[in-house]
């Protein structure tokens, strides 16, 4: 079944009931905002002293009334687009979680982390606000344009033809704007780019003293964002000048034109001040519309970026859902090139595994070792040859079914900002049993029996508070909780000193599954602990006697 199309409105179509509602009290606000003009009509045209007081009494209620209205449609539109917010970030976030891993290594991050922070916040001030800004005076011209009607004909025909410039100039500066909010959404991207990598390299920039360097750098990003964001604004600034300017002479129109009818005695001195009272309700709003509908529009390069994300071709997953617990993991000639690239990384890898064994792959950098890893986690489609688990081709199994059985440990365990326990689950359920045994066997009993939260001592922004060697144990208790038949580990002691790697691949080779350890380090003792060794050299795979 083909999958609805997402838009940033999506969420307003999924509560009808909610956006009706608020219609409803918009429209009743409508009506009663601009009905305050006649109050003093009632006042002036009154026959005696009590007839006034009561239309005073009346006129205060119709005041209440119209605020308790405003306040209402306000709280009710609030929820509604705070929902819209919240359902359309977590759109975003299921695609980008679904992206393929070749996808996620290739774009990096700070696009997204623009397009979810920068361009949302502009979303809900320059999208969602409008919209609101739209319907509620919107509601409010049409009632005082019907209002108009009754107090004189010949005056609605002038405020319809004067309230037209208004609306129809910002329209023509629109294309000019929203190029200019798209060219500054793209800096301002650059510029959170920038942010990240010098936030990142603090340590770096410390220690080789390149603080001004840096700070010049910043400086030039911040600039160039400084300057787009002055045209957008004056964008802004000449859309609100010039409606403002036709709106006042709109009211010096209507002035004219209700003297001439107050003159010819076609209606009282009141009604000739309800009527220039009710141009507040036809002025106001016609400029307000305008800028707003300016404002909105100006969003589409925003709103058509974060469509396309929330519609992004998540995934497709194929082939077996469920595979047994692996016993067998056989290459025959696996071939690899990278996309876009005509020198291929492997050129023919054969090896083959059975039950608990554990092989190590060695060999310089970029002969092709993690390449080969990552290809046998699926990071990447379209290898040559054959990958045979349990004899079932890897490409015919699902990413799901193959990472359940299959486990990844990276060069550098990534740590959330949370507690060890979570970093070790990532919020999945496992007994205080499974717990004990994966921090046993990872290493970790000694350290965090030190610790006096102990499990639920909360890790700084990618494990700063921790050692390479405590890090890496944490990523071994994620594998070893979950049971993985199979545990790829990419070099993951590269950068721990010698007896820590001793350590941590102790604590590895002792898991009860097939491991296949890339690494650099054929020195350590723990290297007699493996089964078979592959020493990896343009792109082929060696087995060491």
């Amino acid at each position: 079944m083909r999958r609805k199309k997402l838009t940033v409105r999506s969420y307003m179509g999924r509560h009808r009931g909610r956006v009706i509602l608020w219609l409803a009290v918009t429209a009743a606000l409508g009506f009663f905002a601009p009905l305050k003009s006649f109050i003093l009509q009632w006042i002036i045209d009154s026959t005696g002293a009590q007839q006034a007081l009561r239309y005073l009494l009346l006129g205060v209620v119709i005041t209440l009334v119209s605020h308790a209205l405003e306040a209402l449609s306000r709280v009710l539109y609030t929820r509604i687009a705070c929902g819209a917010m919240d359902f359309i970030r977590s759109a975003m976030m299921k695609s980008i979680l679904a992206r393929p891993m070749e996808q996620a290594e290739r774009e990096g991050d700070a696009g997204y982390l623009s397009l979810m922070t920068a361009d949302m916040r502009a979303l809900y001030d320059e999208y969602f606000t409008p919209l609101f800004n739209i319907a509620f005076w919107g509601a409010i011209l049409l009632w005082a344009m019907g209002m108009y009607l009754y107090v004189s004909p010949i005056l609605l025909v002038v405020v319809a033809v004067m309230s037209v410039p208004p609306l129809i100039v910002p329209k023509l500066l629109n294309s000019w704007l929203s190029r200019e909010r798209e060219a500054f959404s793209g800096e301002m991207a650059r510029y959170t780019q920038r942010i990240k990598e010098i936030l990142a390299g603090h340590e770096t920039i410390r220690a080789f003293r390149r603080e001004e360097q840096y700070e010049a750098l910043h400086a030039r990003s911040s600039r160039e964002n400084a300057r787009g964001e002055q045209r957008v604004q004056q964008g802004v600034n000449a859309t609100i000048v010039s409606s403002s300017l036709l709106s006042n002479m709109t009211f010096i129109i209507i002035l004219f034109f209700g003297m001439t009818q107050v003159f010819s005695g076609r209606i009282t001195i009141g009604y000739m001040v309800t009527a220039s009272q009710l141009a507040n309700f036809i002025i106001g709003p016609c400029q307000t519309i305008s800028q707003n509908y300016a404002r909105l529009r100006a969003t589409k390069g925003i709103r058509t970026r974060i469509e396309a994300l929330m519609n992004a071709l998540r995934e497709q997953e194929s082939g077996a859902e469920k595979i047994a617990p692996v016993h067998e993991l056989v290459c025959e000639d696996v071939r690899f090139t990278y996309p876009g690239s005509e020198t291929p990384v492997l050129r023919g890898v054969s090896f083959d595994l059975r039950g608990n064994e554990k092989a190590a792959f060695v060999g310089q950098s970029g002969c092709g070792k993690s390449t080969l890893a990552k290809l046998l986690y699926q990071y990447y489609p379209g290898y040559e040859g054959s990958i045979r688990v349990d004899g079932t081709e890897l490409s015919a199994i699902s990413r799901g079914a193959l990472y359940g059985q299959v486990g990844y440990i990276s060069q550098k365990t990534f740590l959330f900002n949370d507690t060890i326990r979570n970093n070790i689950c990532l919020y999945e359920r496992f007994t205080d049993g499974q717990m004990k045994e994966a921090v046993r066997v990872s290493g970790l009993e000694d350290y965090i029996g030190t610790l006096p939260e102990g499990l639920d001592t909360c890790i700084s922004e990618n494990g700063r508070n921790l050692s390479g060697g405590q890090s890496q144990r944490i990523g071994i208790a994620r594998a070893a909780i979950r049971g993985y038949r199979v545990i790829l580990a990419d070099e993951i002691t590269a950068s721990l000193d010698e007896r820590t790697t001793e350590q941590v691949m102790d604590h590895l080779l002792s898991l009860d599954a097939m491991v296949i350890a890339i690494t650099h380090d054929t020195q350590g003792s723990f290297m007699k602990r493996f089964d078979k060794v592959y020493r990896m050299e343009e792109g082929q795979a060696r087995l060491d006697a």
